[in-house]
């Protein structure tokens, strides 16, 4: 009589020094497991060894309650023979089925806890944008406003050149208001306005005098030199928060390394180190509010 499939699987098992009891299905996966087993050690012949992960479920209570318990535990959890054999990652590991689903965690954990310093640069970032725009909004609305004032002076000057006319052409048709509107815009083409005064130099087609200005106003007209203006301003005139004695003193050590220099214009332009470039950087992250801002 012919030996029945069980049977055969029984003897390839005790051949191969594995359990013989259970049914087709079991005998059959134990033939496979040892298979692969082999197969893999083949494969990573310089490092044999791989980790064996077993995972059960024992009583709460006194710590050598717990152990004796675990071990029983451990124990029946072995005599299903239930064990597998599987790749994580890369990495081969052998146990029961929770074992191996909990093998690959450590990559998991450590895959999302990069991520998470990924956002975490990512918002930093976004943070530093936002200030950098919120900074560069607050210089636009600062020059809107330079500018309408500059647009209500011109309408001034325009206002005297015709009045300026009258009293020299139509001298009859003068008027007390004429009068007014001459001396105030005299005061105003004949003032300084260092701002507005500044943006004559700017571009294609800007004054090349800047000897002039300098002359005027004791400093260069870039728009470097008048942040630091407008920024020193800015915390002397706040109506609710104090400068800290180290910004004013480093806008006064900024201020004579720019005199040294000669109102040199290009202290953030030379690739070399200069005192008024190094006094610039240091007025610009020191803390100006005794609150740290």
């Amino acid at each position: 009589m012919a030996p029945t499939k069980k049977q055969l699987l029984q003897d390839e098992c005790k051949g191969l020094g594995l359990s013989s009891t259970g049914r087709v299905a079991q005998l059959t996966k134990h033939i496979d497991n040892q298979k692969k087993s082999k197969q893999i050690s083949s494969k990573d012949e310089e490092d044999p060894m791989c980790d064996a992960i077993l995972v059960t479920q024992s009583m709460l209570g006194d710590k050598d309650d717990m152990k004796i318990q675990a071990k029983a535990a451990y124990e029946q959890e072995l005599e299903k023979e239930e064990l597998e054999v599987g790749h994580v990652r890369g990495e081969v590991y052998v146990g029961n089925r929770r074992g191996v689903g909990l093998a690959g965690m450590k990559a998991k954990l450590d895959l999302l806890e990069t991520q998470v310093k990924n956002h975490e640069i990512w918002a930093k970032d976004h943070e530093s944008r936002a200030k950098d725009l919120e900074s560069d909004a607050k210089e636009l609305r600062a020059r809107v406003a330079t500018l309408s004032l500059a647009a209500q002076d011109y309408k001034r000057v325009r206002q005297r050149f015709i009045s300026t006319f009258k009293r020299i052409k139509l001298p009859d048709q003068m008027e007390e208001s004429d009068y007014d509107i001459i001396r105030n815009g005299n005061s105003i083409a004949h003032g300084g306005d260092a701002a507005v005064d500044a943006w004559l130099y700017e571009g294609i087609g800007g004054r090349k005098d800047i000897y002039a200005f300098q002359q005027l106003y004791r400093l260069h007209p870039s728009e470097e030199t008048l942040k630091i203006l407008d920024i020193h301003a800015e915390v002397q005139a706040h109506n609710q928060k104090t400068g800290t004695n180290e910004f004013y003193q480093k806008f006064a050590a900024f201020i004579l390394a720019f005199q040294k220099s000669n109102l040199n214009m290009a202290y953030l332009i030379d690739k070399a180190a200069n005192a008024t470039r190094a006094a610039y950087g240091a007025l610009l992250n020191c803390p100006r509010y005794r609150n740290g801002e």
